[in-house]
């Protein structure tokens, strides 16, 4: 995916006269300061750069943010959600619209480093699964260990289908766009944990034990 400029927050989008501004995503006082102050860093830093646009390197969250466009270029092209399927441009259309009404929390039409951590919950249950509030360090690996195991199939990786088979089958059987919603969630963990094969296409990668237990280390702090 092609580098951009790092856009300025602060300057209008193109015919919304809108003027982004950052928040405190919930933490209560955190303001301009505080945001600026947040290293864009870890596995999710990683994903939060590619679709931003800018290079994986990047540290600064002061100026960073994704809008609708990088993030349907990132599901077609990094991704590739959807891939010769019927309708591909509707679904990513839609996935996208869906993404951003939940992660842009002031609805400025971007996207901070700041609401993007609204993700951490997101991968920790894949990574963990469910864990008490007051879980230890060494719990939290445990589970971890365990949902890696139960996934794996006593392989030492584990790759797309066993992903999203996983997710599939925890979601409710009612669940609107299941299949969707479990390709997803699938390539999303595998392009944010995997970190030997970053050349190769997503849906071809796997996760060692190793990567899986780092990430859930990185989740869960």
């Amino acid at each position: 995916m092609p580098e951009r400029e790092i856009r300025q927050l602060g300057s209008p989008r193109p015919n919304t006269g809108k003027t982004e501004t950052l928040n405190d995503g919930g933490r209560g006082g955190m303001g301009n300061s505080a945001t600026q102050a947040l290293l864009v860093e870890g596995a999710l830093g990683r994903v939060f750069n590619r679709i931003s646009g800018v290079s994986e390197s990047n540290t600064a969250s002061e100026g960073v943010s994704f809008n609708a466009s990088d993030l349907k270029r990132y599901l077609e092209e990094q991704l590739t959600f959807a891939e010769g399927e019927w309708f591909r441009g509707t679904k990513i259309d839609g996935v996208a619209e869906k993404i951003m009404e939940n992660l842009d929390s002031e609805s400025s039409g971007d996207v901070t480093w700041l609401e993007f951590q609204v993700m951490i919950e997101e991968m920790r249950s894949h990574l963990v699964g469910d864990v008490s509030a007051g879980a230890s360090s060494s719990e939290i690996q445990a589970r971890a260990r365990e949902v890696f195991a139960s996934i794996n199939g006593g392989g030492e990786s584990v790759g797309f289908g066993d992903i999203e088979a996983c997710i599939d089958k925890k979601l409710p059987a009612e669940t609107d766009h299941k299949g969707l919603i479990a390709q997803l969630g699938a390539l999303m963990v595998l392009d944010i944990v995997d970190l030997d094969q970053t050349d190769m296409p997503v849906r071809e990668r796997d996760i060692s034990e190793r990567e899986w237990m780092t990430a859930a280390k990185d989740f869960s702090r």
